[in-house]
Formats: structure tokens, sequence, C-alpha cells
């Protein structure tokens, strides 16, 4: 009889590389920024609920394990994690929230082997404990933790269960908070912009000042959870109370944004789930499954900005292409729910884990398409600078083509002029213009004249008396000889037809 059958679409995508079983439950993933000289991630750590980080080298060697409180006579679970590199190139500073609403931070560096080529395992010290009104512990729990770099400076962004947001120095000194309308569900990098449960809010460092605004299109819904695309950091994709998968637009600054969802499509999934993106995918775990979704530009832009499920994999399924036997219920241990934890190096390592203590990393096989061209956004003020750029353009192109078309071919007297002087100096044309001009105006023709039509004027043999001798002329130029004139101008009208002057 067919009990289960194995689904090889995870193993053939998600290279397997290394697991880990810890004897506690894990509560938190964090990928470490070090990096190999293939660009590859190097350390990955895991907290677990009885307060102990343990750091991992990606073959899955533990490189560091210590209490985060030591001093702590009950120590509270990991519940947060963040980390980022410090000054030096081979130091990591580590920031970690716990069930009690404490907060420390942690320094971890690499030291050289013998030889000066390779780096050896890690060292690390407690660098400090922040200092809120919470310190002594009871405090509510801490849900997200955020980097925020201004120059040198790096500000610690904390948010608890109850929304309130706390900003702390690097040195553990508290700098301010404050607490929004809706509780934060995820922080956009570097913006200090934020998505909240219904809508998106932004934090001034100066004046500690809040703004927010609501999400259009959540219909009175809330949001559970929510992670940034990792390509283009206005997109984001969460769940609702409805159960709804929403693709959500986050534009604008601090000081002008706006939220909008794009897209809503209904996800059978049993809560509580855990969402995180790599390079084109969007993965969504829960207590017994993994689902993976293409949210890359040229598949799901085409059909309406939805969503496609590439494929799902049950937890036993992919735990057991690792594991020779069969794991029956990965789901729970010691009647306790597993907590679906997963995370990424935004590029192609992933991090899951996979109940009863199992933690795997693995590495994506999925395409990646590059230099797309709708990744580009198109909805930022990036279009706007682009559309006024060519408006500029535009605008003073066809202004010099306006002040530079008043030219021989538009002047009603070009031709004649022009053929007049054809092959003689310029000042010959200069003292035909002014005398044409001096005509017209004392004599009611020329520019001035009664007729509206302008006729060409008919042939002579002669000089054309219209014409003033090159001596009665006064302007800087050489002489010209009036024969001459006369000459070229017989010459003109050799091939041409006299005019009627009846008409």
């Amino acid at each position: 009889m067919l009990v289960t059958k194995y689904n090889s679409f995870w193993s053939e995508r998600f290279q397997f590389v290394s697991a880990v079983k810890l004897s506690s439950t894990p509560t938190c993933v964090n990928v470490l920024p070090y990096r190999d000289f293939e660009g590859m991630s190097k350390y990955f750590a895991v907290g677990d609920n009885n307060g102990k980080l343990y750091i991992f080298v990606r073959s899955g060697d533990i490189s560091l394990e210590f209490n985060a409180f030591p001093e702590a006579s009950d120590p509270s679970p990991i519940t947060a994690m963040v980390s980022y590199l410090s000054l030096y190139k081979n130091e990591t500073t580590i920031v970690t929230g716990h069930e009690n609403g404490a907060i420390a931070t942690h320094r971890v560096w690499e030291t050289m082997l013998n030889n000066g080529d390779e780096w050896s395992s890690l060292h690390f010290e407690r660098a400090a404990r922040f200092e809120t009104p919470d310190s002594g512990g009871g405090g509510p729990r801490i849900g997200l933790l955020e980097v925020h770099h201004v120059g040198r400076k790096k500000y610690i962004l904390a948010s608890d269960n109850g929304g309130k947001i706390t900003v702390f120095k690097e040195n553990g000194a508290l700098h301010g908070s404050v607490t929004p309308t809706r509780k934060p569900v995820a922080f956009l990098k570097q913006r200090l912009l934020f998505l909240t449960e219904n809508g998106a809010g932004s934090l001034d460092l100066r004046t500690m000042k809040l703004k927010e605004t609501e999400c259009e299109g959540l219909n009175n819904s809330f949001a559970r959870n929510y992670v940034f695309d990792t390509t283009d950091r206005s997109k984001a994709y969460g769940f609702t109370s409805d159960g709804d998968l929403t693709h959500t637009l986050l534009l604008g600054d601090v000081m002008n944004f706006k939220c909008r969802v794009r897209s809503k499509r209904k996800l059978d999934l049993e809560e509580p789930m855990a969402l995180q993106a790599i390079k084109g995918y969007l993965l969504i775990a829960n207590k017994e499954k993994v689902l993976v979704y293409n949210v890359s530009s040229q598949n799901y832009v085409r059909v309406g900005g939805g969503l496609r499920l590439l494929f799902s994999a049950g937890l036993d399924e992919i735990i057991a292409s690792f594991l020779n036997q069969q794991v029956v219920d990965v789901s729970i241990e010691k009647g306790v729910s597993t907590i679906p934890l997963i995370t990424s190096d935004y590029e192609k390592h992933v991090i899951i884990s996979l109940g009863n203590g199992y933690v795997a990393m693995y590495r994506s096989n999925l395409p990646v398409f590059k230099n797309e061209f709708s990744s580009i956004m198109w909805t930022s003020p990036v279009l706007f600078f682009v559309l006024f750029l060519f408006g500029a353009w535009h605008f003073f192109a066809n202004k010099k083509e306006a002040l530079t078309s008043w030219g021989p071919a538009d002047d009603p007297f070009g031709a004649s002029s022009g053929s007049v002087t054809g092959g003689a100096p310029e000042a010959s044309r200069s003292s035909e213009i002014m005398e044409m001009r001096g005509g017209g105006v004392g004599g009611g023709g020329g520019l001035r004249g009664s007729s509206s039509r302008y006729v060409s004027p008919p042939r002579y043999s002669g000089g054309d008396a219209r014409f003033r001798a090159a001596s009665d002329l006064k302007f800087r130029g050489s002489n010209v000889e009036s024969g001459g004139v006369s000459k070229r101008r017989d010459g003109l009208f050799v091939n041409s037809q006299v005019a009627d002057d009846s008409n």
C-alpha cells in the first residue's frame, strides 16, 4: 500500500549543503555576512529556546557556542537576530533580541592561520547589553531587529510585540522610542520606512517623529508577515489575516511615501508561517511544507501581477533527502509545535528549520534572470527624473530649431537677394538688403507696400533704378561697383519668363 509519494522537485532545485541537529528547539536563524573568495556565505547562526547562540560553518561544523546572557539565572529564548559587518573586515556584530525584551550585542571575529593565507575559526566576546526601561526582564517580546546606517554611525531598530519602536546607538545607549498606531511587521533597509499591519510608516531619527499612512487594497484585513524583494526593495510580499498572499508596493521616501496592494490571491496554508526571498523567488514555510513562488518580472507581470507557484515540498520529504530513516512526524516535539524558520543570504543559500532540532542549508539551483528590464523601479522617482530630462531635451531642441529656422529660405526677399549677390562678397548682399528696407519705409514699397502679394520684378536690360550705386551706401565693408550688380542681375533672368504686371 502506497503511504506517500516522494517529490524530487526540492532536491532537484535546491542542492543540499549541510545539516545540523540541536538538542534544543531552534527559535531564530541568521546568515552571517562573511563571504569566502568565491562570494559564498561562510557561516550561519542559530538561536534556541535556552538563550544559546550557535554559529556553524557552511559545511555544518560548529564554530562557536555561547549563552547570550551567561549571568541570567533563567535564560530567555532568542526571538530575533540581525548581523552586520563592523569597521574591520574580519569582524561582525550580532544583535539578539529575547522573549523577555532584553537585547544584547556580540562581537565575532576571525583570526589568521600561521601561513597567513586563510582565516581560522571564529572568536567572540560580549559587546554590550542595551539599556531599556525593561532591562531587568519581564518586558514584551522582541519581534523585529534591523540596522540603519548613517555614514559611519549605526543605529539598531527594535520592535516588540506591543508595536513600540526603540532606537539604540551601536554602543547600547538609548537614542529614543516611539509607538505607531499599528504594529510594525517589516523594516525597509536603509530608508527608515516600514510596513505595519494595515499600512506603512516612516521614522525621522533626528526628531523621532512618525508619519503613517494606510495601505490601499487591504480592505480591512491585517498583515501577519512581510518580506521585501531582494532586487527591488519597493516590492514586498505578505500574508494577511484573511488568508491572502499579497504583492505590495511601498514607494517614496521618509517625507512622502505611499503603500498599495498590487495583487491578492488566496493561500490555503495553516499558520504560523515564515516568508523569505531570494533572487527571483519567494519561499513560504509553515510547520508542514515549503512553497516556492516565481516572482521574477518576466513570469508574473504578464499574467496581471499574480505570483506563480512553482512547486511545494513537505518537510518530511525534504528531511528524507539527507536522512536514511524515514521521519514520520517532524512537526511535533514533546507536544510543542515547531516554529517555522527560514532565512537566506538573499542570493543562493537558504537556511530552513525542519523540526526535531534539524536545521539544514541548501544552495538554490533555480535560474536567475539577469538584467531584468521590468525590474527597474518605473514607479519610483527615477522614472520622473528620466521623463524630466527627456522633456527638457525636447523643449530646448524645438526652441533651437525655431530660432535657427529664420534664414534665407524663410525670408520672402531671400531668393532675390541671395540670387543677386550669388558669387559676390557679403558686403554686396548687405547693401541690397539695406536699400530694400529703406525704400519700403520711405516710399510705400518693400515690406510696407500696399500689395499683399509679392510679384517678381520685371526683367531690365540695364541697372535697376530701385538700387542705389555702391558709392551712396554707408556701411562698413568693401565697395561694390554698380555695374557688376547689374550684370549679375541680367544673368539671373536669362532663362526666366517676364512677370505680367497686369495681374
